[in-house]
């Protein structure tokens, strides 16, 4: 008999394209949706699952306690989401029916206050920090050097975060910061279990971060990443990836892999990542931990996340390593023998990225121009000066003829249009190339009628 696995559906992880033909060789799905999903994505899940139930006209809570009532009568073999803002929700349904999953400890891997309450224990080094559960808590910002940042505790992808120049200004800030999760959470991108109340918020010191002493040539961005498993306790670092430049205030470009930096610097970095994931006591999950590099070779913590990393990354990581990071995971929740690589075992076969497709610069200039997202009209090949091959990850972008999303400073990834999976041959052509797509791709897309920009809704 085939085993039984519960994908909880919303915005965020794989490509769903990507990881569904996977997953349905391990079992049959069972699909709950909590938010809407594009036509694209509907499409594939429908193909691949065994059922599929949409739950995202209800309420948050009223949607997850359908998920959990389904699960509880269908009996899962694993039940799982890849999707950030309702990881907590979907992990402790988990551990409620009896499944592996990423365990009690799920909330110090998500709410960005106890993570580093908990890492500030352990000697883990991250900037100075304070948590804003109520306005009255304005006050204790005052404790931190300005300029500062105030993001929300159970966010993801810099949305809402603002940075604050004077301390007068913070509560005007953080108003800016409710008006933009009060949109965000219309459209499934803000944390399910806070979709009503006031969020918690946390305020940070700004890492003063450079890639002097990491990178010996210029144009890197100023954070990597390390993709990591779980099983049962024991961490399993896998590969590094570094990152393109970010753009004003802290919104992503890209993802990288290989990490050009050397083995020394790496092995010194996934050191403290193990430190940092061990002190968390998570149980079987993925995880992606960010870190912002420093002057003589120090880091600052960013974050973790008890999931996998979105976009391409996992994909990446198999073209790159050969190894699979999504085939590896199915085997942990199942509890199902598997043999872990070392971290970057393999020799790179090839450079790839996942690349924003996003109306602005590589210095954050928008766009002079409204556009069409038509991705069949760009000619790829001279927009990379056939440096790459350019994969379109539709389960991760906008529809096809749809305006352009204009650049917001405030919105982080809902800027998104989409990703590009850009694949090079010569690694070393793969930061160049990536940037080549974001500063053309504006000329290399078709203008907008105004009809079109007053019907759309992205």
């Amino acid at each position: 008999m085939k085993k039984k696995i519960v994908y909880v559906y919303s915005i965020g992880g794989p490509p769903v394209d990507y990881f569904y033909p996977k997953l349905a060789q391990r079992g049959d799905i069972y699909t709950f949706i909590v938010s809407a999903a594009s036509p694209y994505n509907r499409k594939i899940i429908e193909r691949y699952s065994q059922l599929v139930e949409d739950f995202s006209n209800l309420t948050p809570s009223e949607a997850l306690q359908c998920v959990y009532q389904r699960a509880v009568a269908l009996s899962p073999e694993a039940l799982f989401t890849f999707a950030e803002f309702i990881l907590k929700d979907v992990s402790e349904i988990a551990e409620k029916i009896g499944v592996r999953g990423v365990g009690k400890n799920v909330d110090l891997a998500r709410n960005k206050v106890l993570m580093r309450e908990r890492w500030a224990e352990f000697g883990i080094p991250q900037p100075k920090f304070c948590a804003i559960k109520n306005l009255s808590d304005i006050t204790k910002t005052k404790e931190l050097t300005t300029p500062f940042i105030i993001k929300v505790a159970y966010g993801a992808g810099s949305i809402a975060m603002q940075k604050v120049e004077r301390h007068e200004e913070t509560e005007f800030y953080i108003q800016k910061i409710i008006e933009v999760i009060e949109m965000a959470r219309k459209t499934g991108d803000h944390e399910f279990s806070e979709d009503s109340k006031f969020p918690m918020l946390i305020a940070e010191e700004i890492i003063k971060s450079t890639t002097d002493s990491w990178y010996n040539e210029p144009d890197y961005g100023d954070f990597v990443s390390v993709e990591g498993l779980v099983r049962d306790g024991i961490y399993y670092p896998l590969a590094m990836t570094g990152r393109l430049k970010t753009v004003p205030p802290f919104t992503e470009l890209g993802n990288l892999a290989p990490c050009i930096l050397t083995d020394d610097k790496k092995a010194k970095i996934v050191a403290l990542v193990t430190q940092a994931i061990n002190a968390l006591e998570l149980e079987n999950c993925a995880t992606h931990t960010e870190l912002k590099l420093m002057a003589n070779n120090e880091v600052s913590f960013l974050e973790t996340a008890a999931r996998m990393g979105g976009v391409g990354i996992a994909k990446e990581l198999y073209d790159v390593y050969g190894f699979n990071f999504v085939d590896l995971f199915f085997s942990i929740l199942l509890n199902e023998a598997c043999e872990i690589p070392q971290f970057e075992s393999a020799k790179p076969k090839c450079g790839a990225a996942s690349v924003a497709l996003i109306g602005c610069n590589t210095s954050g200039q928008p766009w002079n121009s409204n556009r069409v997202f038509k991705i069949d009209s760009v000619d790829w090949n001279t927009l990379t000066h056939g440096q790459g091959t350019v994969e379109i990850l539709m389960s991760q972008s906008i529809s096809q003829d749809s305006a352009f999303p204009i650049y917001d400073f405030e919105t982080g990834v809902l800027n998104y249009a989409g990703q590009a999976y850009l694949v090079c041959e010569e690694q070393n052509k793969l930061k160049d190339t990536a940037y080549l797509i974001i500063n053309n791709l504006e000329n290399s897309l078709p203008l907008a009628q105004k009809s079109l920009l007053s019907s759309d809704k992205h």
